[in-house]
């Protein structure tokens, strides 16, 4: 499957070449830009992430965000979610790392739809451009969405 998608990226990028090399070329470029401003961010969490996971026995995690865990686990993985600031390719292997470690499902559920859905530490930004109110009301209600969804997860996987 990946050697498909490789395949299909270099014919369709040749196909782009043959209709303008101008356009191409400023796309890659601007591509080029935007990969360079992902891969630090992305190598500072994989980085945090190897430093958690040596440093942080599975134990301590358990006692905090386990199964045995219940409402104090929800509440911290809806507020670790809600005040990071990671992107989804980073996030999701993390999440990964952590339910081998045992994590429940519904935890990492609450985890992973706050940081995707709450912006506590974007709020500032959304508030410029979305106004006060707007900003208030999305990030509540994405709170209570995460937190339904997770109460559904804890009962459909029955942890």
């Amino acid at each position: 499957m990946n050697y498909l998608i490789w395949i299909l990226t270099a014919v369709l990028l040749i196909l782009s070449l043959i209709k303008s090399k101008a356009k191409t070329r400023e796309a890659l470029i601007r591509a080029t830009k935007k990969f360079n401003s992902i891969i630090s961010l992305f190598l500072i969490v994989m980085i945090g992430f190897a430093l958690l996971v040596t440093y942080i026995s599975p134990q301590f995690i358990q006692d905090y965000i386990g199964r045995d865990s219940g409402l104090r686990g929800i509440g911290i993985s809806l507020g670790l979610g809600s005040v990071s600031v990671m992107p989804g390719f980073a996030a999701f292997p993390l999440c990964a790392a952590l339910k081998k470690v045992g994590i429940p499902l519904y935890i990492l559920g609450a985890f992973s739809l706050s940081l995707m859905n709450v912006g506590i530490v974007t709020f500032p930004l959304e508030k410029r451009f979305l106004g006060f109110s707007v900003a208030l009301t999305r990030n509540i209600l994405c709170l209570l969405i995460c937190i339904l969804a997770t109460l559904i997860f804890k009962i459909v996987f029955g942890e």
